[in-house]
């Protein structure tokens, strides 16, 4: 150990060594001594089981064998953390204490602050580094998905190749005996980072393929789902990992033409998820009082909880254990108990019967899933919790039918006969509701805990009669400020382009009139993505005349979303009342040009010329016959620098350049007569992201041209290892200073010949002809 002292690199929920900063950060600055704690409040935790610590001692043996290979064992302790630190820090005195940030239990919240207080107290730097898209000390949700992005595209950290490490006293991975745990009794998949690579791989190459459609059902979503909640709860991957395998994955099924068309539906819907993974966790971040509170206290005492009056201890006993009498809520809960894994809907399942047609608080309930997960992870399980309970009060009510669920996700039967033995002999027209069959009488199967129906009719009435309180309004508005995903504007847009009237607001003081409908119409949820298939008819995309059939394969999702029709509005009425440029046929000729399929080579520009006759769709271009504007004067003075025999033109006009593979996209597509970049942050923005994410998906070479400050954040953008990126400064006459004698143009040319490409004939026409 040098003089500096040690390293301690605390393990919790990130058991790995790639993709781990805090890791990483520790090796560079000295001896590192690697930590992991068994905690005795943990263990003993109502939500931990002895399937945990299976799985746990499974992800420790490997990431300890691991660490020891590098030079630094790692070095397992049994106690309260900060008391195995002061005793880590007399034998090796800590110079840096390194974690993730963990977004946990109210015991792993509490510990965390009094770890902070023993490294202020001793003088020891600590530092907690983020590991997914979850903010600390988040002030509301403006801007959280970019935050989102650009931590989830930022690079891997690479493994360390050797670390120094020191001696210290470890208790090795201990038994359930050993720490006073129950065995463990599930069927449980192997932990460790190793095997969640594996199931990562087995996900994207094989297994995920129809992940979209059978995601929702139990009989299809043990094998088609992607099985990584347990690796990414116990962190022996990363969401970073993830999210980057499947957009790899996406861009080179894309570019695939033998490619099952399944793929690329399903990794879209994938993605979606790993994007909501991280938004339900933050609730609990945000608020930690969730996990024992209701998020909206107008609904205090709407529940009974466990020793209050009105709470059914046989209902819940009976839920335990798997005896409701309906069919797959049993065969749900009896899968749970032996695997300790379910799909995402029959989860939702679960939780609504127990609050909404038992009418049980959520709270002991939701303490019974959590032991049973094993991919327990408490911000999404918490938030889930009290959505399904309708507890957040910016959703809309959704009960679950459970006898109508069995008919649509087990239509045979299959799953609830696997799970549910007793019904093994019904015949299948009565498996969902064996009640109605003659032979019920001679089941051992017990009758419907509660008539669902009337049930979930008095829960609707309950639930209603506190939404029309004054207190439920002002806590509904507190709720959605800090809590409810921005994604709801786009819905409100997409319903008005549509052509169809405003949702009610989730602060409405009086409860919507309810009218019958086919459940095929009902709207998906507006705080979550379509988890339940329930999809309204979408609309129609919003195609420009004229664009390439590749350019519309790739952004039909963007010409069909809510802010593009919301766009088209505003640019409607901006027509209306100001001189727009470029003119309406010529805003997207960037994608005209080039079709997605011929793009070599991408120059980012900001937004348009704003002067008379100059915008006509390019980046950096103008129209013949107008004058050279400053930037382009700059392009071309560099060009003569950089490509021997450029001539530069007495024109502007580079759409030479386009039809050879150049996209001359500007971020912003439309400017006021006069007003520069008065049109940024109306949407634009959203649609030239998904063209550079298109182009990114491209499986060869692209060249990315950035130039100044603003393009070159849209580096984040970029995250295929075939592209090239080439930045420097804007060629504008205020920065022409860091733009001149950087030969961009000779460096395109060279990447692309490196790929085997045809170089661009950057020598523009002597006459330039539209």
């Amino acid at each position: 150990m040098g003089e500096a002292g040690v390293q301690v690199v605390w393990f919790k929920r990130d058991l790995r060594l790639r993709d781990h900063a805090p890791l990483a950060e520790a090796a560079r600055r000295g001896p590192v001594l690697p930590l992991y704690v068994y905690e005795p409040e943990q263990l003993a935790h109502e939500e931990f089981g002895g399937h945990h610590l299976s799985y746990l001692g499974e992800c420790l043996r490997e990431l300890s064998d691991g660490l020891a290979s590098l030079g630094a064992p790692l070095v397992l302790r049994r106690g309260e953390v900060t008391e195995v630190l002061e005793g880590l820090h007399a034998e090796h005195p800590i110079a840096g204490l390194w974690s993730h940030e963990e977004t946990g239990n109210g015991v792993s919240f509490q510990r965390d602050r009094r770890v902070r207080a023993w490294a202020r107290a001793r003088g020891v730097p600590m530092t907690e580094l983020p590991q997914n898209g979850v903010v600390r000390r988040l002030r509301d949700r403006d801007g959280w998905a970019a935050t989102w992005e650009e931590r989830m595209t930022a690079p891997i950290v690479a493994g360390p190749e050797q670390l120094h490490g020191v001696q210290a006293g470890s208790c090795g991975v201990l038994s359930h005996a050993e720490l006073g745990v129950g065995a463990n009794t599930k069927r449980i998949p192997p932990g460790g980072e190793a095997a969640a690579h594996e199931v990562l791989h087995s996900f994207l190459t094989v297994r995920g393929v129809n992940y979209m459609r059978e995601m929702s059902s139990p009989v299809t979503a043990e094998e088609s789902c992607s099985r990584l909640s347990a690796p990414l709860a116990f962190g022996t991957v990363s969401l970073r990992e993830v999210l980057q395998a499947t957009r790899q994955r996406l861009a080179q099924v894309r570019g695939d033409e033998t490619a099952d068309p399944r793929w690329v539906r399903s990794l879209r819907s994938f993605e979606s998820r790993l994007h909501w993974h991280c938004h339900f966790m933050q609730r609990l971040e945000s608020e930690p009082a969730m996990e024992v509170r209701n998020l909206n206290p107008a609904f205090d005492g709407l529940r009974p909880d466990v020793g209050q009056a009105g709470w059914n201890a046989e209902h819940f006993g009976r839920y335990q254990a798997g005896q409701t009498g309906y069919p797959l809520v049993d065969a749900c809960l009896r899968m749970l108990l032996e695997t300790g894994w379910l799909n995402f809907r029959m989860r939702a399942m679960l939780m609504s019967f127990s609050s909404q047609l038992l009418w049980l608080h959520w709270r002991r309930p939701g303490l019974f899933l959590a032991h049973h997960w094993l991919d327990n992870e408490p911000g999404i399980h918490w938030a889930q919790t009290q959505m399904q309970s309708s507890t957040v009060g910016i959703n809309k009510v959704r009960i679950y039918n459970p006898t109508l669920q069995a008919r649509e996700q087990d239509p045979s039967g299959d799953f609830i006969r696997r799970w549910v033995p007793e019904l093994a002999d019904v015949p299948t027209d009565f498996i969902h509701a064996p009640w109605e069959w003659s032979g019920a009488g001679r089941l051992a199967y017990p009758a419907p805990v509660v008539d669902a129906a009337a049930a979930a009719r008095e829960a609707r009435r309950r639930i209603a009669s506190v939404r029309a309180t004054p207190e439920f309004e002002p806590q509904a508005r507190r709720v959605y400020l800090k809590h409810g995903s921005r994604k709801k504007a786009d819905l409100r847009a997409e319903r008005a382009a549509r052509g169809l009237a405003p949702p009610s607001a989730p602060s409405s003081s009086k409860p919507a009139t309810r009218k019958p409908a086919s459940r095929k119409k009902v709207p998906p949820m507006t705080d979550q993505p379509d988890l339940f298939g329930l999809v309204p008819e979408a609309p129609k995309p919003l195609f420009p005349t004229g664009l390439p059939d590749d350019w519309k394969a790739a952004l039909e999702g963007e010409f069909s979303a809510p802010y593009f029709y919301e766009l088209r509005d505003f640019l409607v009425e901006e027509r209306k009342a100001h001189t727009i440029y470029p003119p309406a046929p010529d805003v997207f000729n960037a994608l005209r040009f080039t079709p997605l399929s011929e793009v070599k080579v991408l120059i980012l520009g900001q937004d348009p010329y704003h002067r008379p006759g100059q915008a006509h769709g390019l980046s950096f271009s103008v129209r013949p016959g107008v004058p050279v504007p400053p930037s382009l004067r700059n392009i071309y003075k560099e060009l003569a620098g950089d490509i021997p025999g450029f001539t530069p033109p007495k024109h502007g006009f580079l759409r030479a350049w386009a039809e050879q593979g150049v996209l001359l996209l500007n971020a912003v597509l439309t400017v006021r007569e006069g007003q520069a970049n008065s049109h940024q942050g109306k949407g634009w923005e959203h649609l030239t992201d998904a063209i550079i994410r298109a182009v990114n998906a491209k499986p060869d070479r692209v060249v990315f041209v950035l130039w100044g400050s603003y393009a070159r954040k849209k580096r984040k953008l970029i995250t295929g290892g075939q592209h090239i990126i080439i930045e420097s400064g804007h060629p504008s006459p205020l920065s022409e200073t860091y733009f001149f004698g950087t030969r961009p143009f000779s460096k395109v040319n060279a990447a692309l010949e490196e790929a085997g490409k045809t170089p661009i004939e950057w020598q523009l026409p002597v006459v330039a002809e539209e």
